[in-house]
């Protein structure tokens, strides 16, 4: 069975061009988003992009927060479509049940920037997401641009990137997956992941730290 699950309509469209005018307005929200490869601070970056983190459980930030709750409210639509073909994937899940993670990131890569390196989703490292209860990826790509999609390296499959996109695929190493660069124009996402458990019960956890 196909686990890349593509969602487009003109709701995501929509979603997709307001991220473009948040993230083009809120140039005091951005940051350097780096990933490093395994050999620490001292490698050359895994990833190069700008970002900004969005929480949709804080409401300090209005308007952030209103982007942040739409997008989690669209990816948690697609999720529903994706396991009624995909029942699986939360039967085999502690409690049965997956959610959407609500801290997620808006990446803008400039043109020759991208997250070149090979990588899944999962990982054992000890963030706030909690990685290692990550089940499955998301991406809305927000602007179409040719040649500057995801490359899924099993799979042997580009997925495009065009303007209100959404795909969900397994975060495990069965979908390693990069970044296309494109030399000549910027890409911008939005990509976060769904994760094993509830909502209620993250935000339980989050609230004892």
């Amino acid at each position: 069975m196909q686990l890349i699950g593509q969602y487009q309509n003109p709701g995501y469209e929509t979603v997709a061009d307001g991220v473009m005018d948040f993230f083009n307005r809120r140039q005091d929200l951005q940051r350097p988003g780096i990933a490093f490869g395994p050999d620490g601070n001292n490698a050359e970056p895994a990833k190069v992009s700008t970002d900004i983190s969005l929480v949709a459980i804080s409401k300090s930030d209005p308007e952030a927060f209103a982007l942040s709750d739409i997008i989690v409210r669209g990816v948690t639509a697609a999720l529903d479509h994706y396991l009624q073909k995909r029942p699986m994937f939360k039967q085999v899940c502690p409690e049965q049940e997956l959610f959407v993670m609500p801290i997620f990131n808006i990446q803008r890569y400039a043109p020759g920037e991208g997250f070149r390196q090979w990588h899944c989703d999962w990982t054992i490292s000890d963030e706030i997401t909690e990685p290692g209860n990550r089940v499955l990826a998301w991406i809305l790509y927000c602007d179409s641009v040719e040649e500057a999609g995801t490359e899924f390296h099993w799979q042997d499959h580009h997925e495009e990137a065009q303007r209100g996109k959404l795909v969900i695929f397994p975060a495990s190493p069965s979908h390693i997956h990069r970044g296309r660069v494109n030399n000549e124009k910027s890409k911008t996402i939005a990509t976060g992941w769904i994760n094993a458990g509830t909502r209620d019960g993250f935000l339980k956890r989050l609230a004892k730290d």
